[in-house]
């Protein structure tokens, strides 16, 4: 197996480089390191990305659409560019014992329209040209593009890995990459073509029979469908990337602009509709006070000690009234007594008794002017309270009314004018667009693999039926016969060993996801092992009980630590045969995640590692971690008035006596 080192790399009049800045990138087996520090926009990507395309040219992009690669390298194009735009690259092949030393350039020369690229090698300053021509198949020998992203990568995006719905694909994709089962499925194709052949040629002195025909146009159908789905299936994976990136950059944004009051104006018409009701429940709430108000019974709670007066006389007017009428009645008994004594003298007496009986009747307030009848206070009473509990009840609403009337108010208030946010709705929707054109771009690449694989299947389907057709005029022919049979046994063979092959590799990446993900992890006893299903290949994690651990459980920090965890696994897969290239891969990560991700993975990785950081990730303890490792570093400043970078060798800075 191949093994790549790059031994250096300059860049001239792309992004930030103007002057030819050339990165000495040569380590020794002991320090694979080299750092290289610079702020935000002053080319830290454009040199994972001149890596890339260095190496790949423009399948490093996008291997299913020149026009994205060609758009990207005019995005780099300086204006103020002196001379040609230029990558070159000296790299070391070594396969087996044989070592050979190349310069690799690629130029980009500017038209009328455009630019036209220009690619060569070189070893020992003699161009080869069959090897330039042969480059793609070179080096996807010894890492294919659609992997190199595994190798060369941007830490703030690989968390992206960590997505339970792409980890799956990507993990059985690579392994069948790295076990070669291309190898498999071009000797299924030829067995295929085998076939087609053998039928094709039913005898020697007979034409070619209709059944034959069939089998050789369905043949090519076939083929040029699988190129097709293949190449769709590459513009999906493209597209989808396309659409997690914009989904992703609306998503922060929108946080920002919620942040900037962009939630209160898009609430606005409710904040409003809010208001409007809180002040028409005021105005019910006022309305049931007047009406408590206007209570009749309700003046009567406010009379006081003249209420308890009134239930003092009223008392005294029911006594004279009953005292009235007990006379009466009395009266009217003793006229019949008396009338009914004939003797005068006893008439006298008891007349005489019951005067006096009738004098013990009288009452002392009886001469005081009665009351009007009614007005009863024990009937009142009630009344009095109802009134009272009324009127409470609507000031109680009253008070709530006013108080979700000012708390309205005030957030309407706080609704900024159109004007104030009128940048930030014009950005979220130009980012809204991004998003709404990259799904639909997908839609529309599905909707054509749907279709694509559907008229497969249908070929594939007709395909069958004339090989079953013309097997039983191969009779006649038994060799012909038994090679198709062979054939068939050949094809099923190799898809239960393609099979098997994949569900055995599962195991193994369990285990080194596992080994790897526990090694960096700050949390030892967070989880007990990471399973990849043999068929499916989904990744599932389990907590030191043996439950399932929910992947969305897992902190931002965790999510990159897994997907790191998962690119290890593969990468070492490789046998560290081909450099790491990490961009920005700390800035998400708490100090001892990244001194363990320092000293367990960029120092065992591969024997060649490149960090990209910002100025603030490697500083401190993370700084003195990686600097046992390290063996070079680099600075790029960034001059603001020329708008150029330029790369500072700090050499100076490091351990020279470890570093020989």
């Amino acid at each position: 197996m191949a093994k790549l080192t790059i031994e250096s790399i300059s860049i001239q009049n792309l992004g930030p480089f103007r002057e030819q800045q050339t990165f000495d990138l040569s380590v020794h087996s002991e320090r694979p390191v080299i750092l290289i520090k610079a702020l935000n926009g002053s080319g830290k990507t454009t040199l994972l990305n001149a890596l890339q395309v260095g190496l790949y040219g423009y399948k490093a992009i996008n291997p299913a659409r020149r026009s994205d690669y060609e758009q990207f390298i005019a995005s780099l194009q300086r204006t103020d560019a002196t001379g040609i735009a230029r990558i070159e690259m000296k790299l070391v092949v070594e396969i087996g014992s044989d070592r050979k030393d190349l310069n690799i350039r690629r130029e980009w020369i500017q038209k009328d329209s455009g630019y036209r690229e220009r690619f060569r090698v070189f070893e020992s300053g003699v161009e080869l040209l069959g090897v330039a021509d042969e480059w793609d198949d070179f080096i996807n020998g010894i890492l294919p593009v659609e992997l190199v992203h595994l190798f060369l990568f941007d830490g703030e995006k690989i968390e992206a890995l960590a997505n339970p719905n792409r980890l799956p694909a990507l993990l059985k994709r690579a392994t069948e990459v790295f076990l070669g089962l291309e190898g498999i499925d071009a000797l299924n194709t030829d067995l295929k073509a085998v076939e087609r052949r053998a039928g094709s040629a039913k005898t020697l002195r007979e034409s070619t029979s209709e059944a034959q025909s069939q089998v050789d146009e369905y043949g090519n159908q076939l083929t040029e469908l699988e190129q097709r789905i293949s190449l769709l299936s590459q513009q999906k994976a493209n597209a989808q990337s396309q659409l997690d990136s914009a989904q992703r950059k609306l998503d922060e944004y929108t946080v920002s602009a919620q942040q900037s009051g962009l939630n209160a104006y898009e609430q606005a018409a409710s904040l409003k509709a809010n208001v409007e009701f809180c002040k028409e429940r005021k105005k019910h709430a006022q309305a049931a006070v007047v009406e408590a108000l206007e209570n009749p019974y309700l003046p009567l709670a406010w009379l006081g000690d003249l209420w308890v007066k009134y239930k003092d006389q009223w008392q005294k007017a029911q006594k004279t009234r009953h005292s009235h009428l007990l006379k009466e009645e009395f009266s009217k008994r003793d006229e019949r007594v008396v009338n009914a004594i004939t003797d005068p003298s006893v008439r006298s007496i008891v007349e005489s008794v019951l005067s006096e009986d009738l004098a013990r009747l009288q009452t002392d307030d009886e001469n005081s002017p009665p009351l009007l009848e009614g007005g009863n206070p024990l009937e009142i009473e009630p009344l009095i309270d109802s009134a009272k509990v009324q009127l409470n009840l609507a000031r109680q609403e009253l008070d709530t009314a006013q108080t979700d009337l000012e708390k309205a108010q005030k957030q309407v208030d706080q609704i900024p004018a159109e004007e104030q946010i009128s940048d930030i709705l014009r950005k979220m929707q130009e980012l809204a667009q991004k998003v709404s054109d990259a799904e639909k771009e997908l839609r529309n690449i599905e909707k054509e693999l749907d279709e694509a694989w559907s008229y497969h299947e249908h070929i594939e389907s007709r395909l069958n039926t004339a090989l079953q057709r013309m097997r039983s005029e191969l009779k006649e022919n038994t060799f012909q016969l038994k090679a198709l049979e062979a054939s068939d046994r050949a094809k099923r063979t190799l898809a239960i060993f393609r099979e098997r092959l994949l569900a055995s590799k599962a195991q193994w990446l369990s285990d080194m996801i596992t080994k790897e993900f526990k090694q960096l992890l700050r949390k030892r006893n967070l989880i007990s092992r990471v399973r990849v299903e043999p068929e499916s290949y989904a990744v599932t994690i389990e907590d030191a009980s043996g439950h399932d651990l929910p992947m969305e459980r897992l902190s931002a920090g965790e999510r990159q630590i897994l997907a790191i965890s998962v690119l290890s696994a593969l990468i070492r897969e490789r046998k560290g045969r081909f450099p790491v290239v990490v961009d920005t891969p700390l800035a998400r990560l708490d100090r001892k995640h990244r001194e363990s991700l320092i000293h367990n993975f960029f120092a065992k990785i591969s024997h060649q590692v490149m960090v990209l950081s910002t100025d603030e990730e490697v500083e401190g303890s993370a700084y003195r971690a990686m600097s046992r490792h390290l063996n070079r570093e680099y600075s790029l400043i960034f001059d603001e008035t020329e708008r150029r970078s330029i790369a500072k060798n700090n050499v100076a800075q490091l351990d020279l006596e470890h570093v020989v």
